[in-house]
């Protein structure tokens, strides 16, 4: 380990959240990364059923067969590619699954390619296995697509993975087919792995297309790393799990690091998730019209706002404005240089949580969740707006 661990930025604020909320402060928080639904009633009966029945001790490491083979099929089917349940582990949410991936695969001194912006845990992970991040720039002005150029003067015979997450978290950024294409190129000419980062699969709004990577570009294969969970697309955040899945040698290698870490996942959170999958397999998929429907009411708002520039997000659930014409002003005789300043000034004075662009490596940015209920959404959005309007 080369690096000391940094806290997760988005679990301070919300700890800051909770505790402020503890003493009676009205506050809307835009900042946590979770749908505000509650979780499948067919992953609620599983569990108390599994605890009924006494399943409450280990399972085996890479988690229970059932589970790991209806990934495998799910995958199956997404892909066009075969996977095995041998091809699939059961993790403790997706950043464990990241996280066994690249350990898996990395030596010190290796290079990991990651858009910025970029999830934090993304950058730590590959800091703390004592490899290297190379961050490659992204754009509001390009819709924050990968540049195949910039990613191809990026890669040196150290570069070993190409991170990516699309979805993207905190952008919204939907990875076009033709952005596939270029990635793909790449990986195939220099010889490097992909890990996809697929947390917000089935979160995409049209006119806007998910495309599978495999499907498209099947000679992948045998280079291709996925990490996803049950967090977002079923509403499961609290019950941690995940899963990874690519070429068996890996997933070995990844298995053999949980085994000797975390073992297994909570025996009930997994018969939970295998409930959700079998019975509500297009739970995410009714969530999208309303998602939509909050995504344009917020966009509008924020692109009304003087000053204030805002993407439409194609997916996921974020909307990351651009702050940069606020820095440079004040409020009460201080100054605001910076969106961690924004961040602090909106939750201080207008009891509104929002995470600042520098946990993202994006300075100048704010990201918004926007799937929040209507209440806190309309009064959040007015608290921005009242907020941004009085900085002088």
């Amino acid at each position: 380990m080369t690096k000391s661990p940094k806290p997760s930025g988005t679990m301070s604020l919300l700890a800051e959240v909770a505790r402020l909320k503890a003493t009676g402060a009205d506050i809307v928080s835009f900042a946590v990364g979770e749908l505000d639904i509650n979780s499948p009633d067919s992953a609620k009966r599983a569990a108390i059923k599994a605890i009924e029945e006494n399943f409450t001790r280990y399972t085996v490491s890479d988690g229970i067969a059932e589970l790991r083979q209806a990934i495998a099929q799910s995958l199956s089917e997404e892909t066009g590619q075969q996977f095995a349940m041998e091809q699939v582990i059961v993790s403790n949410g997706s950043k464990q699954a990241s996280f066994n991936l690249l350990a898996a695969v990395l030596n010190r001194g290796d290079e990991v390619i990651i858009p910025s912006p970029y999830f934090p845990s993304h950058l730590r992970q590959v800091e703390l296995l004592g490899a290297t991040p190379l961050l490659l720039k992204t754009s509001l002005a390009d819709g924050f697509q990968i540049k195949p150029d910039l990613l191809k003067s990026l890669v040196t015979d150290k570069t070993k993975v190409l991170l990516i997450n699309s979805p993207h978290n905190p952008t919204g950024a939907v990875y076009t087919q033709e952005t596939l294409a270029g990635i793909a190129e790449i990986v195939k000419e220099k010889d490097i792995l992909l890990l996809s980062d697929e947390i917000y699969s089935g979160l995409v709004f049209p006119p806007a297309e998910e495309h599978s990577m495999l499907k498209l570009f099947p000679e992948l294969k045998d280079k291709y790393l996925i990490a996803g969970g049950f967090s977002k697309s079923f509403a499961m955040t609290g019950w941690r799990v995940g899963f990874a899945a690519g070429p068996l040698e890996v997933i070995k290698a990844a298995g053999v690091i949980q085994s000797n870490t975390t073992t297994n996942v909570c025996s009930i959170s997994q018969k939970a998730a295998l409930a959700a999958m079998q019975e509500e397999p297009d739970f995410v998929k009714k969530l999208l019209p309303e998602l939509i429907s909050k995504r344009d009411t917020a966009v509008e708002l924020l692109n009304s706002i003087n000053g204030l520039e805002c993407p439409v997000a194609d997916g996921a659930f974020y909307l990351f404005p651009s702050v940069k014409k606020f820095l440079g002003k004040t409020y009460d005789g201080t100054k605001i240089e910076t969106s961690q300043d924004i961040a602090a000034y909106l939750l201080r004075e207008h009891g509104l949580a929002v995470v600042p662009g520098e946990s993202f490596g994006a300075p100048g940015f704010i990201r918004l969740n926007f799937s929040v209920c209507q209440t806190d959404l309309q009064k959040g959005l007015k608290r921005l707006s009242d907020g941004l309007k009085q900085l002088q």
